[in-house]
């Protein structure tokens, strides 16, 4: 069974493709199969945490195109979201920094995200200390192996 799984790069590729057509829920499911599998891989949790800021985005310009005032189902909803997209940047950009890579308009992007939802999450109980065995980013590794084919950063 374990063959049949698609190798981590094309699932990667896939929740971007996901992210784009705004399929954000399946996009989710990839992303959590896929920092369960390896969670050193700094654009999965940017993705992770992109992902749930364009949620957040998108359920308060659908509340305001209804021109309702939000429910406190939605305003509980709206949190976790905020919360989650704050760890998983956070998360991130700590990675970055112990892997020392080298994407300067992902960490840009995560910098600004952050700064929108609030800022780090500072020392959260639940946050497992990052493994102080160093790798280097795979990111540009990758990208040398797709050759042309290398995508931007996506921007909001």
């Amino acid at each position: 069974m374990q063959d049949d799984i698609p190798p981590y790069e094309s699932r990667v590729t896939t929740a971007k493709l996901l992210i784009e057509t705004e399929e954000y829920e399946m996009a989710v499911d990839v992303l959590e199969g896929l920092l369960e599998e390896d969670d050193e891989v700094v654009q999965v949790w940017y993705l992770s945490g992109w992902v749930c800021h364009l949620q957040l985005e998108k359920a308060k310009e659908q509340q305001e195109r209804d021109g309702r005032d939000v429910t406190e189902v939605e305003a509980e909803e709206w949190k976790a979201l905020k919360e989650a997209a704050r760890s998983y940047l956070t998360n991130a950009k700590k990675l970055y920094s112990k892997l020392r890579c080298d994407d300067q308009p992902m960490l840009e992007h995560v910098e600004q995200l952050l700064g929108e939802l609030g800022g780090e999450l500072a020392g959260e109980e639940g946050d497992a200390p990052l493994n102080e065995d160093y790798e280097p980013c795979s990111d540009d590794d990758e990208e040398e192996e797709e050759g042309d084919d290398v995508e931007a950063p996506m921007e909001h």
